[in-house]
């Protein structure tokens, strides 16, 4: 991607390259700072997108707007600058900036590039087909000056006189054989006949006017005619009509072709948003006061489309988002109203019994849409996350609708709960609460002192001693204090945060490593958890290499952990990922087993060291049969494929014992030690004592 960088900054620009290439763009940046450099390379850099500070010495990035509107109007420019107040962002905007992004805010960066070239693509491509729309009404109105059109004369009386060889193609007749009918017997079709009876008697009626309005109607076979009439006097004749007639059938197709790609979608021959919002408050303005249903928007939005187009291709995107869109349409006895709103998601809006049981609505709804979809000669599953608001409970119009179930889809995608949500207004004040906490993690990726590691022991059953560390990230809010990983995880995994924060806990533990080899304490394997986006991220073994190299750390001394559910979303490649951690001398770990959906002739090839037992299994592994016999299970499999079993969530000593009984190698929970922080896990590993 060629960018044209307006800064007098060469670092920011660095950091701009840098920002881009970690999240896979590659970029050729021309730095400038001078309008001279910024106009050639507006004509030989040939620029696909322009980023310009909005203050430099002797040239300014609004100075640099208008150079871009007269010279180079298709070329999207984003402010990239340091400080932009309201007023001055919406005057960019006003004057063309395609967008702002301010550098404490970089992350923003790649997304706001990807968004400004799309939408420039949409609208040269909207340009195009407007060329090519006037190209062919151009083409269309020199074939028919050039060619005869339908000549009928008529009497007085409407009958037809006489007419043309193109008028008598028109019904498929001949010259000869028209004269004597009535005009609207004929030309017009069944439906619109009375109409042009209408048409003809005014003409007779205005007989002294040389020319009057045309009017359109269809004909038999379906085409569309517009008529100007006339009249003609001849000396010893009757006054005759003359009726002038153009087929527009070709340009009406054209007209509603432009009018269904700005209305609807071509992959799925739904309305888009704009078009469902119309027909939406055209549904909400029929509606009576005291109708007895509630109408219901239910936005759906599909997960994971990112990486099955990786997999697959946008071919496969579109079989999903088809697959959607018949069983929406069969999800509903009425006829409900469907659109695609955006690239992954559905709006749908139906009139509901009021009092009826609404998690029944949405649940028969999530159902239809979890079944896999066909997709590259494998089944693929599609999770689906929905918000539903009610009319008039949650909302006065439709557009208040839709932000309401917009709020409400937001929560049931950073919910590990539930996979559908209503609207409560409480819902609107948590977005609002969570955009400040998106912007204060952000700051906490940057800042000293607000994230923190803690550290829970991993504890051999037969010995007491401590075999590993599991490394826990914190975070010390200025405001709320210390926050769980529960109440920030989710909201990172939502803003595309979980690369970086992966990214600060694989340096933050080996740099706790070095610390404690200096202060010559023997500390065991450290083990941190990938998320599913580092663990299929293009950085994730340079990232990997580097922080080791960095910090001299040996990669035994780190255990890595993903879930069961992230490694078997596609096996294959998770055991060409595992393989490259194992040649690094990487350890590796099944979080969470036996929650997900494993097939053990994958598990067997996976190059893992531990499976950890799930602590939904330990919880009442005690009093409960089933727990016991999976748990028994598992350790047993484990131990056949030479795997060691650590079980989380140990909370009491007959939950330590059974496990114990039962073969388990390692346990870790609140009866062996909380998580805790480096300089008391410190002093925990300088005593020779046992935790059993």
């Amino acid at each position: 991607m060629r960018i044209l960088h307006l800064e007098d900054n060469s670092d920011d620009s660095e950091l701009i390259r840098i920002t881009l290439s970690l999240a896979g763009i590659d970029a050729d940046i021309r730095l400038v700072a001078s309008r001279q450099d910024y106009v050639a390379g507006l004509h030989d850099f040939t620029p696909d997108i322009i980023l310009a500070d909005y203050n430099l010495p002797g040239f300014s990035g609004l100075e640099g707007l208008e150079i871009r509107n007269e010279q180079a109007p298709d070329i999207p420019l984003i402010f990239v600058t340091g400080s932009l107040g309201d007023d001055l962002a919406v005057t960019t905007l006003r004057l063309g900036a395609t967008d702002f992004v301010l550098k404490d805010r970089m992350a923003r960066l790649p997304d706001a590039i990807q968004r400004a070239r799309q939408e420039s693509e949409q609208r040269l491509e909207r340009r195009r087909l407007d060329v090519e729309l006037a190209a062919e009404r151009e083409v269309m109105r020199a074939t028919l000056d050039s060619a005869q059109a339908a000549i009928v004369v008529l009497d007085g009386l409407g009958t037809i006189v006489s007419a043309n060889p193109r008028a008598a193609s028109m019904v498929g007749a001949t010259p000869a054989s028209l004269p004597g009918w009535a005009f609207w017997e004929v030309f017009p079709s069944p439906s619109n006949a009375g109409n042009a009876r209408e048409q003809v008697r005014l003409a007779l009626e205005w007989p002294h006017l040389p020319a009057r309005d045309s009017w359109t109607m269809t004909t038999v076979g379906g085409r569309v005619v517009t008529w100007t009439s006339g009249t003609i006097t001849s000396p010893g004749r009757a006054e005759r009509v003359v009726l002038s007639g153009i087929d527009i059938t070709e340009q009406r197709q054209a007209e509603h072709r432009v009018h269904y790609l700005g209305h609807f979608d071509q992959t799925t021959g739904l309305p888009n948003r704009q078009h469902f919002l119309q027909n939406l408050e055209e549904r909400c303005g029929k509606r009576n006061i005291g109708t007895p249903s509630v109408l219901a928007v239910m936005l759906i939005a599909l997960q994971r489309l990112e990486e099955i187009t990786d997999s697959d291709g946008e071919e496969a995107i579109d079989r999903i988002c088809q697959a959607m869109t018949e069983r929406l349409k069969e999800s509903q006895e009425q006829e409900p109203l469907l659109a695609r709103v955006s690239e992954n998601g559905f709006a749908l809006a139906t009139e509901l019994v009021r009092g009826c049981d609404l998690d029944d609505f949405a649940q028969h709804i999530i159902e239809a849409l979890s079944a896999p979809v066909a997709v590259g000669g494998r089944q693929q599953v599609v999770p689906v996350r929905s918000g539903v608001a009610l009319l008039p409970d949650d909302a006065a119009d439709p557009r208040q609708l839709m932000r309401a179930a917009e709020a409400a889809l937001h929560y049931a995608e950073t919910s590990a709960e539930r996979s559908y949500s209503f609207y409560t207004p409480l819902l609107s004040d948590q977005a609002r609460e969570r955009l400040q906490l998106e912007s204060e993690l952000r700051a906490a990726l940057i800042a000293e002192n607000q994230l923190a590691l803690h550290y829970q022991p991993q504890v051999n059953l037969d010995t007491g001693r401590i075999e590993g560390l599991e490394a826990l990230i914190r975070w010390q809010h200025p405001q709320l204090g210390w926050l769980p990983p529960g109440r920030f995880i989710p909201l990172a995994e939502v803003c595309g945060l979980m690369n970086e924060l992966g990214a600060w806990v694989l340096q933050e533990a080996c740099r706790q490593l070095v610390q404690w080899d200096h202060a010559e304490i023997a500390a065991p394997t450290v083990a941190i958890n990938l998320s599913a986006s580092q663990f299929t991220s293009p950085s994730l073994f340079v990232d990997i290499d580097q922080t080791l190299a960095r910090f001299g750390i040996a990669p035994e001394r780190l255990e890595l952990e993903l879930t069961e559910s992230t490694s078997m979303r596609d096996p294959q490649a998770s055991v060409a990922i595992m393989a490259q951690f194992r040649e690094r001398g990487l350890k590796i770990a099944i979080d969470d087993f036996g929650t997900g959906y494993s097939n053990l002739s994958y598990l067997k090839r996976f190059p893992v060291n531990r499976l950890k037992l799930d602590q939904a299994f330990v919880r009442d592994i005690v009093s409960d049969a089933d727990d016991q016999a999976i748990s028994r299970a598992i350790i047993a499999m484990a131990h056949q494929l030479r795997l060691e079993v650590i079980a989380e969530g140990v909370e009491t000593a007959e939950q330590r014992d059974f496990l114990k009984a039962a073969g388990c190698d390692i346990a870790q929970g609140f009866l062996l030690s909380r998580p805790i922080p480096a300089a008391e896990c410190a002093l925990l590993l300088g005593q020779p004592l046992s935790l059993i």
